[in-house]
Order: structure tokens, then sequence, then C-alpha cells
């Protein structure tokens, strides 16, 4: 696993993800977050993709409960999508 700090991301960004490695990202020595190639994404353990859900599924929640979006608004904009599609 390589690691990078988050100006070396910006700058060698096509080269830190066409290695195929995971990089772990640090923002003033403290981890900010992890690449993970998905190019066969069997490799991972299902316990860490689980994992990786839980952790995305509730930064998501956190994003639209700060913006004031709830299920129903998300349930009534896919529905509208829908009608319109057919």
């Amino acid at each position: 696993m390589k690691v990078a700090g988050i100006r070396e991301l910006r700058a060698k960004t096509a080269v830190l993800f066409a290695s195929g490695e995971p990089v772990l990202v640090t923002k003033h020595g403290k981890v900010s977050g992890v690449y993970v190639p998905l190019d066969e994404p069997d490799r991972l353990p299902d316990d860490l993709r689980r994992e990786l859900a839980g952790v995305i599924g509730r930064h998501l929640a956190k994003v639209l409960k700060r913006k004031g979006v709830t299920e129903r608004n998300i349930k009534e904009d896919f529905d509208a999508y829908r009608r319109r599609r057919r």
C-alpha cells in the first residue's frame, strides 16, 4: 500500500491510481481516506465491503440531512423521473 499526502495525490493522481495498488491518503499527517482500486472487487473481503458501504451510507445520510433532503423527497424525485422516462 502506498502512502501519499493530499498534495502528492493532487500532483500525481494518474500515476498513483495507475499502479493498481491501494493508496492511503493523509492530510496533515492524519489519515484522510483510502483509495482502493476496484478492477477486481472480489479481492475485497466481504466484511470490509460491508464496512465501506456502512461508512458511505452514514456519510450520505449526514449530507442529505444537512441539506434538508428526506426519503420522501428522494422517492418523489425518483417517481417523477420514472414517469418522465415512460
